[in-house]
């Protein structure tokens, strides 16, 4: 473990999380670097990657003063009140399956630790209700040996309370709410527990997903990653009902039908026609 500098508030307790930790090598020893401050753990963990650190090494704060999001918008944090965290992969499937198994283990951690049923907003939001709980965001590169790697950001609301959305999350007619895991279930919750249960259902669907993709008949019967996917898809709230699309200057509107293999959303315009969407920003209209 890797521990560089301290601040007034209280510290994740670093040393309690890798006595938890039941992983191979998800935060194992030296592939957990703690920072109690740092610009953002999706670029620190970008920087560690491209000189070469191995898979499965996670980057923690206990706050980030340039948080990043999707589409070059802000993450906002309350210091010492969430998890933060960015793991670097490897992986040798395809990058669409990155998102699925990870907001998946954002479900399943939630549930471990707080006995609350969370949904996935898609593409890449958690929620609670309709509040947004945790967002990911996933980036992919290559390192100085030309190696591909992939960046799992995960940002969660844990401790403290938000009653109204984040503006610098918001777009324009299309605000989300937000809440924390304490407001949804009454009570504080370990940042530490939550952390070693999220490293742990990531580890495990991620070694899944590598030995099939490296296993020429796994691969052919693809059940390891069927069944991500189609966990994934049933615990999407996204679908069936009317939703606005936001991409760039254009919005499209209509009912979210399904997703395809890929994840990507189909989208039933309300001229008929179906669309397939790849990226952009989902809003509920309201009524």
């Amino acid at each position: 473990m890797k521990k560089i500098e301290s601040t007034a508030f209280k510290q994740l307790d670093v040393e309690a999380i890798q006595r938890q930790l039941d992983t191979r090598f998800f935060g194992i020893g030296n592939h957990l670097v703690f920072l109690s401050t740092v610009d953002s753990t999706n670029v620190l963990a970008m920087q560690l990657a491209q000189d070469g650190s191995e898979e499965g090494v996670v980057v923690l704060t206990d706050s980030q003063t340039a948080g990043k999001g999707r589409l070059g918008r802000h993450w906002v944090d309350q210091p010492g009140h969430s998890v933060i965290s960015s793991t670097i992969l490897r992986p040798f499937f395809p990058p669409y399956h990155l998102i699925m198994f990870a907001s998946l283990a954002v479900v399943d951690a939630i549930a471990d630790t707080c006995g609350v049923a969370a949904t996935i907003k898609w593409p890449n939001d958690v929620l609670v209700g309709d509040r947004k709980v945790a967002g990911i965001l996933i980036e992919t590169s290559r390192d100085r040996s030309g190696r591909g790697f992939a960046i799992v950001g995960i940002g969660v609301n844990v401790n403290g309370d938000f009653t109204e959305a984040i503006p610098s999350q918001a777009v324009p007619g299309l605000t989300q709410a937000a809440t924390t895991l304490q407001s949804a279930c009454g009570h504080r919750v370990s940042r530490e527990f939550f952390i070693t249960r999220l490293l742990q259902h990531m580890e495990s669907s991620y070694l899944l997903l590598q030995q099939e993709a490296q296993d020429p008949l796994a691969q052919a019967y693809g059940s390891s990653s069927r069944l991500i996917r189609e966990r994934w898809r049933n615990q999407l709230s996204t679908l069936g009902r009317t939703i606005q699309v936001r991409q760039g200057d254009s919005m499209l509107s209509g009912i979210a039908e399904d997703v395809d293999e890929h994840g990507e959303l189909l989208l039933r315009c309300h001229s008929g026609d179906r669309v397939s969407i790849t990226w952009g920003d989902i809003g509920y209209p309201t009524q």
